[in-house]
């Protein structure tokens, strides 16, 4: 019984952490509808953020690249099929694999720091003295975050899932002697604009994902009694934990939904 209750209590956590993220999610596109969301904030956020973050995703870039690379390799060897190799890197790079590493690596990057950043100001009162000044921390402080965010993961689809194609093209020149004009050939001729669509809106879904959970776990610390630098620790590894999670999760119904066909 006692493993039971630990279980139904860890359900009931969760599906509360589903159900304020989905109100996060409500408010946020309602004050952006409403143009309530601070526009300098988001635009200093988004650029800071982005920066940071470029050289991890170049480093995860190139990685990716050759695992897409060695998966494509085993392919042609087993069916003798070089021609498709360029249609199959494209198709790991701009929609599953690179989409989905690209993601986590933003949640470990992006959602961590913002998640430390608002778990702070929410432990050190600072969101109260943004009260105290007659603002709405939500509109002023959380919400440019979350669409900083999206926008940072939006942003790097192309550039990122680029770079991983290319690699990818050049590791498999140099160990498996496929030709370079024949895999961008093959990308020309088989790659729809589906694809990439697919991709991309992959990306908006998985920034999203970081965005809401990493705020969500920050701010939760100003609800708690315990504002120590333990508590803030705690929510950024639950930020991490529940923005990888939900990646992961979303990859997998997307592509069960039909995204992988």
């Amino acid at each position: 019984m006692a493993v039971l209750a630990a279980l139904g209590e860890v359900v009931l956590q969760r599906a509360g952490d589903l159900g304020a993220l989905l109100l996060s999610a409500r408010r946020a596109l309602a004050a952006g509808g409403r143009l309530h969301i601070d526009a300098v904030e988001t635009l200093r956020q988004t650029h800071r953020l982005f920066f940071d973050a470029v050289p991890l995703v170049l480093v995860a870039g190139v990685a990716v690249g050759g695992v897409v690379a060695m998966q494509g390799l085993m392919y042609v060897a087993r069916y003798s099929a070089s021609e498709v190799f360029g249609w199959a890197a494209a198709l790991s790079a701009y929609r599953d694999v690179g989409p989905l590493l690209l993601g986590c690596g933003l949640a470990a990057r992006i959602g961590a720091r913002v998640t430390a950043e608002l778990a702070v100001m929410a432990a050190r009162e600072r969101l109260d003295a943004v009260r105290a000044l007659g603002l709405d921390p939500e509109p002023t402080v959380v919400w440019p975050r979350l669409v900083a965010t999206v926008a940072c993961s939006t942003l790097f689809w192309a550039p990122a899932c680029t770079l991983v194609l290319g690699v990818a093209f050049v590791v498999a020149s140099l160990i498996g002697d496929q030709r370079i004009a024949t895999s961008v050939w093959s990308v020309v001729s088989y790659v729809d604009a589906g694809t990439l669509v697919n991709g991309l809106l992959r990306m908006v879904l998985f920034g999203l994902i970081v965005g809401l959970s990493s705020c969500h776990a920050a701010v939760s610390v100003e609800a708690s009694e315990d504002r120590s630098a333990g508590a803030i620790g705690r929510a950024v590894y639950a930020g991490s934990v529940l923005s990888l999670a939900g990646v992961v999760v979303a990859n997998a119904v997307v592509s069960l939904l039909g995204g992988t066909g």
